[in-house]
């Protein structure tokens, strides 16, 4: 193995009951260098990932670190080589405080009384968030905390660590475009260390920004590493898909402005985390919910979907007043919610893919009380082939699908109830661009057939280009209405600032 390099694998593969997932990998990382890693939602990222942080054994194959051949058998393993993940859902004890989340596992003990040194943990946890120049003190409690701050809690327990390889997967799919700059200020920062990062990110615009290599996986097999000044994003796309993603999915339909099918007024929360939110949804409509992350969109249609409470306000479905107590209460209506956090609030993950599609339409799929097999794998089928769901596996439990996966068999959940009025957070967070390709395909289709949409999403480029008209929500108030013909990223945040 070359001096100049940290980590080599060689021949990696790995296989699931009998699907091969990566098939004879060969993965090299230098110091000083972002390599991403790119590819499709189930091409085997996550996988190859598991088994660099020691979450995963692989089949067979060899990793070299140093010159000579390293066992990775756990993640203890891992860190004590030097290789830490940053994990896409944040490993974060909401209830304890930065010093005490940076330390977990790991805590200082005092020389005399040998209880836990809360001020030295304190004192050192801060000296690592001013390198990493925090906004926030190693006091706070970690719940408190944006999404972006609970990244940089992550970053500071593996700078504590003194890691030599940095695993980031999807770390900006929460954050604002602001948050991301300063993300990739640390990264740089890093990377002048000699610090070796591997970045996964479905972003491709992040990608070209901020890489010096770029390794492409497509169905368990690596089809290239590329230095970045030789690749192009549509390239990237060829290599990720095996087809031609050039011409990108847009909304050009027009609605029912007559057909009012959901309408909202002066809504305000029990919580006053909105006010006096008014709107109308129509007929063939995807309406989007623009605004900075916590303006308090996903609180406003959580409350129209009777999750949370309301202080006062109407909700009228076509036309009828309606008094929505429960989530059971909406869906009676033909209203679906596919949320922001899919697996806190989207599916169980120990259940098999065919019970999650199933999980609303139970009602629906039973004859004279009785729920029988073959209606329940139809059903399953139907919808998890319509969404191109990989592995196509309907006993498979849904929690050993990738991300991407994972979000298409909770859209086919809902698409399975046949609801008219759809509201989507969040669709395809942390979903790759063929899936993505996908699910604006199907939003298109269901609003072509006569359903509605709202959607939230913190993609500018894609509330713009998918949404009829698009409202914009700064701190739990609407500050603006832009139609699709006249929206751009400038006046979108224009509105998300709190500008009129």
């Amino acid at each position: 193995m070359q001096k100049d390099i940290i980590m080599e694998l060689k021949d990696i593969t790995k296989s699931f009951s009998g699907n091969v997932v990566l098939n004879k990998i060969n993965f090299t990382i230098r110091p000083g260098e972002i390599h991403a890693l790119l590819g499709e939602n189930g091409a085997g990222k996550s996988t190859l990932l598991n088994i660099m942080s020691g979450s995963l054994k692989m089949d067979s194959g060899n990793i070299c670190m140093s010159g000579g051949l390293v066992e990775l058998i756990n993640p203890v393993a891992a860190r004590k080589k030097g290789i830490i993940k940053v994990h896409q859902e944040l490993q974060i004890i909401p209830d304890l405080t930065v010093a005490e989340n940076i330390f977990l596992g790991d805590e200082l003990l005092h020389p005399v009384t040998k209880a836990i040194w809360y001020k030295k943990m304190q004192m050192e946890s801060d000296e690592i968030l001013a390198e990493l120049n925090a906004d926030f003190k190693s006091t706070a409690i970690a719940k408190n905390l944006s999404a972006a701050q609970k990244q940089l809690v992550e970053i500071a327990k593996a700078l504590r660590i003194d890691f030599s390889v940095l695993i980031l997967d999807e770390p900006t799919s929460s954050l604002t475009t602001k948050e991301i700059g300063e993300l990739f200020k640390i990264m740089k920062m890093l990377k002048e260390q000699g610090k070796a990062i591997i970045f996964v990110s479905h972003r491709l615009n992040e990608v070209l920004e901020i890489s010096d290599v770029i390794t492409v996986l497509r169905d368990g097999v690596l089809v290239n590493t590329l230095n970045i000044e030789d690749v192009s994003k549509k390239m990237l796309l060829q290599m990720m898909t095996g087809r031609d993603l050039s011409q990108s999915v847009s909304n050009t339909t027009s609605y029912d402005e007559k057909n009012i099918v959901l309408s909202v007024r002066n809504l305000t929360s029990s919580e006053n985390i909105f006010r006096d939110i008014s709107f109308d949804l129509h007929k063939g409509e995807i309406l989007g919910f623009a605004g900075l992350v916590g303006s308090g969109r996903t609180e406003i249609v959580r409350a129209i979907f009777g999750a949370d409470k309301i202080a006062s306000g109407e909700i009228y479905v076509e036309g009828e007043k309606v008094n929505f107590n429960s989530p059971k209460d909406s869906m009676k209506k033909g209203i679906a919610l596919i949320p922001e956090d899919r697996k806190l609030h989207g599916m169980i993950g120990i259940l098999s893919n065919k019970r999650n599609v199933n999980l609303c339409s139970y009602n629906r799929l039973k004859k004279h009380g009785i729920i029988s097999e073959k209606s329940e794998k139809e059903n399953a089928e139907h919808f998890m082939k319509s969404l191109n769901v990989h592995p196509f596996d309907l006993e498979l439990k849904t929690f050993r699908l990738s991300g991407g996966n994972q979000q298409k068999v909770i859209v086919a959940k809902w698409m399975s109830t046949n609801a008219g009025i759809i509201i989507m957070d969040e669709p395809t967070r942390g979903i790759d661009v063929g899936a993505k390709d996908e699910i604006y395909r199907l939003m298109l289709k269901l609003i072509k057939e006569g359903n509605s949409i709202l959607m939230i999403s913190s993609d500018l480029p894609e509330v713009i280009s998918m949404s009829n008209r698009i409202l914009v929500i700064y701190e739990g108030r609407i500050t603006g209405e832009v139609m699709h013909e006249d929206a751009t990223e400038n006046n979108i945040l224009h509105y998300a600032m709190g500008e009129s």
